[in-house]
């Protein structure tokens, strides 16, 4: 995915990544408070950030109203009202670590561009791979495994590794299709998509 460094430098990836440890709290949290985080997390964005210095920094130049920062959250929102929180966690890990993977490693390993595309790049598209399928894998078996103690939590099936790698194939290849204002609701609705088609399959 991305190339080259921008002029956020490692900061966008570095939140970017953060945000998604709370997909975490998925597991020991009821629907209503998963559905409140992203509320609070929509308006923190999207009224608190922009009058931040944190939030003018993480900010591109000539970036549209309806950026990243804003879409990040509402995409949460969607993955937390439509799946369990087992795949609503694996879900936001491919959205949080696959493609801060993908900036990151893009930005390290310089490599040609993939099929031309303008910001995809032969070492950060396998690194939103890797690390989205890790990612995914890992909090939905993480909040499965939390929500054992908290019968109030619907988590659902935690999703196998196959079924991860196919959520974190998704997004990579949608990320490739560049889906205006930006590209994490189309992302998180491939990975959510695949891992609910998926589910009790692989």
């Amino acid at each position: 995915m991305s190339a080259a460094a921008a002029p956020h430098g490692w900061l966008r990836p570095a939140v970017h990544a953060a945000m998604g440890l709370n997909a975490l709290l998925l597991g020991v949290l009821p629907r209503w408070g998963a559905v409140g985080m992203a509320l609070a997390a929509i308006a923190l964005n999207w009224l608190v950030l922009p009058r931040l210095a944190l939030g003018r920094r993480l900010e591109r130049p000539g970036e549209p109203f309806l950026s990243g920062l804003k879409t990040y959250p509402l995409a949460v929102l969607g993955l937390v009202l439509l799946l369990p929180a087992a795949e609503a966690a694996a879900a936001w890990g491919v959205l949080a670590f696959g493609d801060a993977a993908a900036a990151v490693v893009g930005r390290l390993v310089p490599a040609p561009a993939l099929f031309g595309h303008r910001k995809a790049t032969w070492s950060g598209t396998p690194a939103f791979l890797l690390v989205g399928t890790l990612a995914a894998f890992g909090l939905g078996q993480a909040v499965a495994a939390l929500a054992v103690g908290c019968p109030w939590v619907e988590a659902g099936e935690a999703p196998s590794l196959a079924r991860a790698a196919c959520a974190a194939g998704a997004a990579a290849l949608i990320d490739l299709v560049r889906i205006p204002p930006d590209d994490n609701l189309p992302c998180a609705a491939a990975s959510g998509t695949l891992l609910h088609a998926l589910r009790g399959l692989l």
